[in-house]
């Protein structure tokens, strides 16, 4: 199951999706009806899979269009099988369980009884069961004792074969466990070439880099403020570059004052003072070539975008989903 949700990552929903619809994909997995809709408008007739509970007044779409969602609750489950009954088929959905997320599926106390709540509604098919992993790249020991936990589930549950898909891991768990039970796994940081364990990002080659230009290049003398605030003020005669790109565009403005860099010209330059909604100011003394419109990259196969998420304090997901509509995407076959 691919998961394309947010904008594939922010790297364009249609144009994943069509890339992706070649890879006999089992499911895209998409947030909410909105980017269902949108992968169809793409063309791609892949079996859509809503990872989340879904609103009540979505679910009429859900069940024409045949999209799969998980079930979290009866009541969920029940409206389901009423829109169902009204086409006069059968309508396939997931077990979601909550083995330590918090965010949604039945707990794990009772899950035998809830099933057999599930089965009784005959409108219904139960296709598939799947939990998520909350920590499978902070805390190996949880992880591993979630994994034991959501197989003993099924084993509860009737066993491997009640369920036609199984599903846990997320890219952390993909990478870093075995998949045990499960025969169906939701990659979507590591599908865009950036492994959430660093340990593997040598195997793997990110899909997104994120560029600009030099729109003016100045030499300001010593004693002069860069930027709002005045957080850097020359200490010597510094040659310093306007970038065209600023957090209007989705690069983070907490970067400022931790040490940032961007790539131009063959070398690392540092970001200097704050960096404001449509520009930035770059150090370029020790790169004499520089010049207007000299390309800039602020991440890529250059400068690791998990460099930036951590001079911003966040984390890479952040980072790439918050790449606003203003960044014109180019795609290359």
């Amino acid at each position: 199951m691919a998961v394309v949700k947010a904008g594939a990552y922010g790297h364009g929903l249609e144009e994943i999706a069509r890339a992706l619809a070649a890879e006999d994909l089992a499911f895209f997995g998409v947030a909410n009806v909105r980017e269902a809709r949108q992968i169809r408008h793409a063309g791609v007739n892949t079996r859509i899979y809503l990872l989340g509970p879904t609103w009540s007044e979505e679910r009429k779409e859900i069940v024409a269009r045949d999209w799969t969602p998980c079930i979290s609750s009866l009541e969920e489950a029940c409206e389901f099988n009423w829109l169902a009954a009204a086409h006069g088929r059968r309508f396939k959905v997931h077990m979601a369980v909550d083995t330590g997320m918090g965010r949604g599926g039945f707990v794990a106390d009772g899950l035998a009884e809830a099933l057999a709540a599930l089965e009784r509604l005959e409108y219904l098919e139960i296709e598939g069961i799947g939990s998520h992993l909350p920590a499978a790249d902070e805390d190996e020991e949880f992880t591993r004792q979630q994994m034991a936990r959501f197989a003993a589930i099924i084993d509860e549950l009737g066993g491997a074969a009640r369920f036609r898909w199984r599903h846990l891991s997320n890219s952390s768990g993909i990478l870093g466990y075995a998949p045990g039970v499960c025969n169906l796994a939701r990659p979507g940081l590591m599908l865009y070439g950036i492994a959430p364990l660093a340990g593997f990002q040598h195997q793997l080659r990110n899909v997104m880099t994120l560029k600009s230009r030099v729109t003016l290049v100045r030499t300001l003398p010593a004693g002069h403020g860069i930027s709002y605030g005045r957080a850097f003020v020359t200490s010597k005669p510094t040659r310093v570059a306007t970038v065209g790109i600023g957090y209007g565009d989705g690069y983070p403005r907490h970067v400022s004052g931790h040490g940032a860099e961007v790539w131009i010209a063959g070398c690392r330059c540092p970001i200097l003072g704050r960096v404001t909604m449509d520009q930035m100011m770059v150090d370029v003394t020790g790169s004499r070539e520089v010049g207007e419109g000299a390309e800039v990259e602020l991440f890529g196969p250059n400068l690791p975008v998990a460099e930036v998420a951590r001079n911003a304090q966040t984390i890479v997901w952040e980072i790439l989903t918050g790449i606003t509509p203003r960044v014109q995407r180019c795609y290359r076959e």
